[in-house]
Parts: C-alpha cells; sequence; structure tokens
C-alpha cells in the first residue's frame, strides 16, 4: 500500500484519540450511574479497558494508511529499558519543578481538593478501586499512550515536519488531549515537560523506552496517591 501523508495521518489520530477519550470519559461515566455502575469505577474501566481499544482502533488506522509498524522501535532491549529508568530518574525532577510551576500559575483550588478527598472516601471505601487505578493508570494507560503518541503521531509528525518541530508539535498535541478531556489547565506546565521528556526518549531510544518511563512515572505517582490514603 502506498505511504499516505504523514501529516494527515498524524491529524487523524490526534483527533480521533480526543474523540473517542472525551465519548468514554464523558459519555460513558457520565451515564454509568444509570445502569448501576458507579462514576469512578466507570472511569478506571476506561482505563484499563477503553484506551487499549482506542489504540488499537488507531493502530489499525494507521497500519492501513500505511505506516510501517517496525518505524515505532519497540524492540524491548536492555539499551531501550536502561534508557527509559534513566530518563523517568530526571523525569521525576523535571515534574517535580513542573508541578511547582502549575501550582503559582493556576494554584491548587477548591476543585482539586475536592478532587482529591472524593479519591480518599472512595478507596477507603473500596480497595479494589485502588488496585484498579494502579494498574490502569500505572500501566495500561502509558502502553496505550506511548503507542498513539509516541508511536505513531510523533513518528509521523517527525517525518512531515522534522525532528524539533515534529517533537515539539507531538508533545503540545499531548499535553491539549488533556486539558480537553480533563476540561482543566492546572497541569499545562507538567504536560508539557512530560510530553517532551517522552518525545526526546521515544527519539533516541524508541517507544519500547518511553513506554518504559511513562510507566514508571505513571505508576510512581499513582501509588503516591493510594499510599496517602492507606498509610
Amino acid at each position: 500500500m502506498a505511504r499516505s501523508n504523514p501529516i494527515k495521518i498524524a491529524a487523524v489520530v490526534v483527533g480521533g484519540w480526543i474523540v473517542l477519550e472525551v465519548a468514554l470519559r464523558r459519555g460513558f461515566v457520565s451515564v454509568a450511574p444509570a445502569v448501576g455502575i458507579d462514576p469512578l469505577l466507570a472511569d478506571y474501566l476506561v482505563l484499563a479497558i477503553g484506551f487499549p481499544l482506542i489504540a488499537a482502533i488507531l493502530t489499525l488506522y494507521a497500519l492501513e494508511q500505511g505506516q510501517r509498524s517496525e518505524s515505532w522501535e519497540r524492540d524491548v532491549t536492555a539499551r531501550a529499558l536502561a534508557g527509559g529508568l534513566i530518563a523517568a530518574i530526571v523525569g521525576f525532577v523535571l515534574l517535580n519543578g513542573a508541578i511547582l510551576i502549575d501550582i503559582v500559575l493556576f494554584g491548587f483550588g477548591e476543585t482539586s481538593r475536592a478532587g482529591g478527598e472524593t479519591l480518599t472516601a472512595a478507596f477507603e471505601a473500596r480497595p479494589a478501586l485502588a488496585i484498579l487505578f494502579l494498574v490502569g493508570n500505572g500501566f495500561v494507560v502509558p502502553v496505550a499512550e506511548e503507542q498513539v503518541w509516541r508511536g505513531i503521531v510523533q513518528t509521523d509528525l517527525v517525518d512531515g515536519f522534522g525532528v524539533v518541530v515534529g517533537i515539539g508539535i507531538a508533545s503540545v498535541a499531548f499535553a491539549l488531549k488533556h486539558v480537553i478531556v480533563d476540561l482543566s489547565v492546572s497541569r499545562l506546565t507538567m504536560l508539557l515537560t512530560l510530553g517532551l521528556l517522552l518525545g526526546v526518549v521515544r527519539h533516541r531510544w524508541g517507544t519500547a523506552s518511553s513506554t518504559v518511563t511513562h510507566a514508571l512515572i505513571n505508576t510512581v505517582y499513582s501509588a503516591s496517591a493510594v499510599a496517602t490514603v492507606f498509610l
């Protein structure tokens, strides 16, 4: 099959992810109470099941448009694992600084406090939710997002615009996706920093490496949120 325009593929994949995630996290979660499903449970099911489905749909689209799976560089090697681990350690320093900037810029409002209190109450009442959250947000989400945002989107944007611009656009798109889905800019600096870090790691060591970095970062922050409830 002839290769389609890489920039067009990237644009369709970005738009497709946003539409599908909004449909699941705003649509399915909003109707969950009507069928007797706790909204928080519904949201975590979207993370654990919905994200892989979104990634699978968009991956099939990219392959049908002529993108080669070899270009994603998903080989799990010692070099990729080491690069991902080192990048995660560096990432914790960068992200903690970015979080402080976000607090200065956007504050830590009542919405964030209320969300934390809701999460604490839910985990205390149903510890299984904490496990689902850890698995979904800590492991499944990074695997799905790295496949699409660094494997597919960044690959095509770098092909179309070059390394610097391609990584930059992919990072901004990744951050804006979260802003749109969350309906909040309160994590904007942190998300831009994370996107740039993962973009550089993917370009240097491959998508397998950026997946390791993303999974380690998400797991540590998710485990910290759970630990504040039970410890």
